[in-house]
């Protein structure tokens, strides 16, 4: 099975979002998955122009001749996509938008309807549809933040989002390494995020007993936003 990460935070391995994304995918790997990261700070991709000729002229290909060539053949091949990104004003960062805009050219251009939805038909039909996993975090506490996030998410996966992993409390993500304490409070938690690499792999989702560890906040709010403040000082 192959799993395609797209790190899509600006600070690429260096960010609180490799922070949670490395145990996850380890848990992968574990279960036996072959694991790709990309970073999308790292690639050159331009800016979709809405000029469909990825549907007219040239049906599949992209006018733009840059490193989104080269991710749309990867994406083709993956099983599960984990998209990783911090959240940027309640979305994914601008770099992660313009990877997902530029997957146009995955897609045709007639629109048909599916049961009770109208969609693109995908170009390229897989015996198993890829699956998502949606990794996130963010400098503030409150789940209700991704609420935007996680419904493009569901919409965009048309039912193959085999999980959600949503950090409220992103800001201490750097110091754990250096922390002991911090990193106490966070094994069950690190603990947690290998296991749901495991389980998407192995069963297709995240046990609810794990997903109930990753959604609960390692440090009371009040506290998290008291040092948030001070951090600014």
């Amino acid at each position: 099975m192959k799993v395609l990460a797209i790190n899509g935070s600006p600070r690429g391995q260096f960010g609180n979002t490799e922070v949670l994304l490395k145990p996850f995918l380890e848990g992968c790997a574990e279960a036996g998955a072959e694991i790709e990261t990309i970073y999308l700070k790292d690639k050159e991709i331009k800016h979709c122009l809405g000029c469909f000729t990825c549907w007219t002229k040239t049906p599949g290909k992209c006018i733009h001749k840059d490193d989104m060539e080269e991710l749309l053949d990867k994406l083709k091949q993956a099983d599960i996509v984990v998209y990783a990104t911090p959240l940027y004003v309640f979305t994914v960062t601008g770099i992660m938008k313009d990877f997902m805009d530029r997957k146009i050219p995955l897609a045709k251009r007639d629109i048909i309807k599916v049961g009770d939805k109208y969609v693109h038909p995908k170009r390229y039909e897989k015996e198993h549809p890829t699956k998502n996993v949606l990794i996130s975090n963010c400098g503030f506490p409150g789940k209700y933040n991704f609420s935007g996030l996680v419904k493009t998410f569901e919409v965009m996966s048309n039912g193959n989002l085999a999980g959600t992993i949503l950090c409220g409390q992103g800001g201490v993500l750097g110091n754990i390494k250096n922390d002991d304490d911090l990193k106490k409070m966070y094994e069950s938690f690190f603990s947690a995020l290998r296991s749901a690499g495991k389980e998407v792999i192995t069963i297709g989702y995240i046990k609810e007993e794990t997903q109930a560890i990753l959604d609960k906040d390692v440090i009371a709010p009040e506290i998290y936003i008291k040092q948030a403040n001070q951090s600014w000082e």
